[in-house]
């Protein structure tokens, strides 16, 4: 018996290593048959799926020939020029006629800051580069522009825009962007590297497609692309690891806009109550494009509260709104309000001083809407927002130089924040008259330049608000020229001014911009057609830099609703704006 189970058992142990044997058997046919498969699809040339994150960070072979013109940034890949009569392990081809490869740069179509437009159609831009167009033409400022390159990128120009045919070269980028600057030698149109736009160089959309606010350019007809392809197995891993080395990174996208002096009171605020829509001003397509901004600013003018009883359709200069208004504002996307405005202490029948402005700030932080410009001392008063906006750090100053002899706050009483480091002298001179009307002389901005500087140092961007100048104008007041120079000069960005209640001069100082007024906004003055018009302020960052501004007419229609400008008063405004901004450059000594 014990032989038997002996003989039962030796049986049992072979038939199981006979069947271990034979899964591991298959097991091994099955890994053969799967690598001749992915052989046999990567030789194909059916396109491989997405490579894994080891594959991309895998070491090149080295030692691989190429021929074609070899980019430049590739020396750690160890290639060598295909010796005669041999075949290259890779091959680049500039700019396939396909348009197929990487895109090593984007180019775009920009012109004179001046221009004004920001969109066209292909055939247009052909008639622009060719000198057949003006800007004017095209519902802008200014005649036949130049069409001006670079020396070292004119032959890929004359590739990517046939019509053009180049009035200048100039030696390098700064070179150009210089000449741009120069009003009196414009205007301008030209093709630039993504990377080297500037806001003095507004960028055009074609055909719908605005390169600044597009994440995919892949079908983009304006490209410098490289396509990189190689003969074997081990020569394409390289050259996907090339193509990836290549490809221009796509930049963050920030947007945004800026608008001039809002008023939610008096016959602007009876439209709304008549309306039955507290966010009425703001329904439409201006107070969607705010809305979609990534940062929305604005310069409120007048308080919010809830103390004294506002007065409606009736002259005053009392500038207060029930808390209602601030649906309105929300609505439209604000982001960041400057209080530093000379009715923000505004209260209507009753009176209640600084009260109304404590109130306003409590009602927009409850609204989740920040503020700048104002605080219940000077240094609330002067402290900026910082907010972080896809990894770049924005900060906002705002400062008064209109009311701030009255309402300036000081280390223990509420107001808003002052340009001048003391309004002393302005109320000792003769004759007696508001501090804004004094001469720039007497304005010190030690104080001033030194808060922009300190938060230069703490963010990517600047941005400063500031109320200053005469009003009904568009013309900048000296002291208006000053302070906004100098908020340049310390740092800032972009500076972005109001109180004219008119559209007023622009300019670029290098490459930073300042508006002195962008006009009023939601407002219901009708002295002039110039109270009703005026204009949004759009900064375009990508990655950590201002890349482009562009200026957006529009018209304030029944006392209270803005809509974008049609063609022939986009124009005029236009033509307001930058015949101010030319007496400006003009005056400079």
């Amino acid at each position: 018996m014990a032989a038997m189970d002996h003989s039962r058992l030796s049986r049992q142990l072979a038939w199981r290593i006979a069947f271990v044997a034979s899964l591991l058997a298959c097991g091994a046919a099955l890994v053969f048959a799967f690598g001749v498969f992915l052989t046999s699809f990567a030789e194909s040339g059916v396109a491989r799926p997405a490579s894994t994150k080891a594959e991309a960070t895998a070491t090149p072979r080295r030692g691989l020939s190429y021929t074609g013109t070899l980019p430049s940034g590739l020396e750690d890949f160890g290639l060598k020029a295909v010796n005669p009569g041999k075949t290259p392990d890779l091959i680049f081809q500039a700019n396939p006629i396909d348009g197929s490869g990487v895109t090593v740069r984007t180019f775009v179509p920009v012109v004179s800051f001046s221009a004004g437009i920001y969109a066209v159609t292909r055939p247009q831009l052909d008639d622009l580069v060719s000198g057949r167009i003006a800007f004017v033409a095209l519902g802008g400022y200014g005649g036949i522009p130049k069409f001006v390159t670079v020396t070292s990128d004119a032959p890929l120009i004359a590739q990517l825009l046939p019509a053009a045919a180049p009035a200048l070269n100039f030696d390098t980028y700064a070179d150009l962007r210089n000449a741009f600057a120069d009003s009196a030698a414009g205007p301008y149109v030209s093709m630039l590297p993504i990377s080297e736009v500037r806001p003095g160089t507004p960028v055009l959309a074609v055909d719908g497609v605005d390169p600044l606010l597009t994440p995919n350019l892949a079908a983009w007809p304006f490209a410098d692309r490289v396509l990189v392809t190689g003969s074997t197995r081990a020569a394409r891993d390289t050259a996907d690891l090339i193509s990836a080395r290549l490809a221009e990174p796509p930049p963050s996208i920030t947007r945004i806009v800026a608008t001039g002096d809002i008023l939610l009171s008096r016959c602007t605020l009876a439209r709304i109550e008549e309306s039955g829509d507290w966010a009425a001003p703001f329904r439409g397509p201006v107070g969607g494009f705010l809305a979609g901004a990534d940062l929305a600013l604005g310069s409120l003018d007048g308080s919010i509260q809830d103390i004294g009883e506002p007065l409606l359709c009736e002259p005053t200069t009392n500038l207060t709104s029930p808390p209602k208004v601030i649906e309105g504002l929300t609505v439209a996307g604000f982001d960041v309000l400057t209080l530093a405005t000379n009715h923000i202490s505004d209260c209507g029948l009753g009176g209640c001083g600084l009260a109304a402005l404590e109130r306003t700030i409590e009602l927009l932080e409850l609204a989740g809407i920040r503020h700048v410009g104002a605080g219940s001392n000077l240094e609330e008063a002067l402290a900026p927002v910082v907010v972080e906006i896809n990894g770049t750090r924005i900060g906002l100053l705002g400062f008064d130089d209109v009311a701030a002899e009255d309402l300036g706050a000081d280390e223990t009483t509420p107001g808003t924040a002052p340009v001048d480091d003391s309004y002393a002298d302005e109320r000792d001179a003769l004759p007696r008259e508001p501090a804004f009307y004094k001469p720039a002389s007497m304005l010190s901005l030690e104080r001033f330049s030194d808060r922009i500087r300190q938060l230069r140092a703490e963010v990517d961007v600047v941005i400063v608000m500031v109320q200053s100048g005469y009003e009904d104008t568009h013309d900048p007041s000296p002291r208006s020229i000053k302070a906004l120079r100098a908020a340049v000069d310390a740092g800032a960005d972009i500076v972005l001014g109001n109180q004219a209640h008119w559209a007023g001069a622009v300019e670029m100082r290098g490459d930073s911009f300042v508006t002195y007024a962008m006009g009023n906004f939601v407002f219901d003055q009708v002295h002039t057609p110039e109270h009703t018009q005026g204009f949004l302020v759009e900064s375009i960052l990508l990655d950590k830099r201002v890349a482009n501004v562009r200026l957006l007419p529009y018209q304030i229609l029944d006392l209270y609703r803005p809509e974008f400008a049609d063609t022939g008063l986009r124009a005029d405004i236009l033509a307001d704006v930058f015949d101010a901004s030319e007496r400006l450059a003009a005056s400079e000594p």
